[in-house]
């Protein structure tokens, strides 16, 4: 049996600051959270945050690539898989359980593509994410059938997908005012997977 190595009290302090970090970016924006606001959630005094990241750009940085390089990661091990269809009508559910334990990025992914005027460092890093992204999945369409130069039909598949599985974790006052529950309840996340599901099948069959 193989056993996985603890984790130092750096390594854990580092993680507790992108956990941190990652939902106060998400809840309040970039520019309006500062570094003490992080080192605050994380339990620790700002300074240290110094041992850990240059600035709240590197850290910035940090927290996307934690979460969004495992999205990047399935899409291609999916392209270069052999399980055919059935690998592309599972993947929508597999990225819903990378967000789980990220919840808070597609608040970001909202943020950045609804923002408007000037971009800043940190737009730019996540607008390059997102294209590509948006990039590997045109051509996860393609690589199952779907004709590269149908530009259009390509665009609204993605996008209608990534709505409705980064929308999913957006939802929670939906849940709180219908009484359904955890959004992250098992439950509730079986059920969102099961129409993932559907539409990716719909989709399939319409190829």
């Amino acid at each position: 049996m193989v056993q996985r190595q603890k984790m130092t009290k750096g390594e854990k302090t580092r993680q507790r600051l992108l956990d941190a970090a990652e939902e106060l970016f998400a809840a309040k924006g970039y520019e309006l959270t500062s570094l003490r606001d992080v080192a605050g959630l994380a339990g620790i005094r700002e300074p240290g945050i110094y041992n850990h990241f240059t600035n709240k750009q590197a850290l910035y940085e940090r927290v996307l690539e934690r979460a969004l390089q495992p999205l990047v990661d399935v899409i291609a091990e999916t392209m270069l898989g052999d399980g055919g269809e059935p690998d592309l009508i599972a993947l929508p559910g597999k990225i819903s359980d990378l967000l789980c334990e990220h919840p808070a990025m597609p608040g970001l992914f909202h943020q950045a593509l609804s923002s408007s005027g000037s971009a800043g460092r940190e737009e730019d890093s996540m607008s390059e994410w997102l294209a590509r992204l948006f990039e590997q999945g045109s051509a996860l369409w393609a690589h199952f059938g779907v004709r590269e130069q149908d530009r259009t039909r390509v665009t609204v598949r993605m996008v209608m997908l990534f709505n409705v599985v980064t929308g999913y974790f957006l939802a929670q006052k939906v849940f709180d005012h219908t009484g359904a529950g955890d959004l992250m309840s098992k439950e509730n996340l079986a059920e969102q997977k099961r129409l993932l599901t559907k539409v990716m099948t719909l989709f399939s069959l319409e190829r």
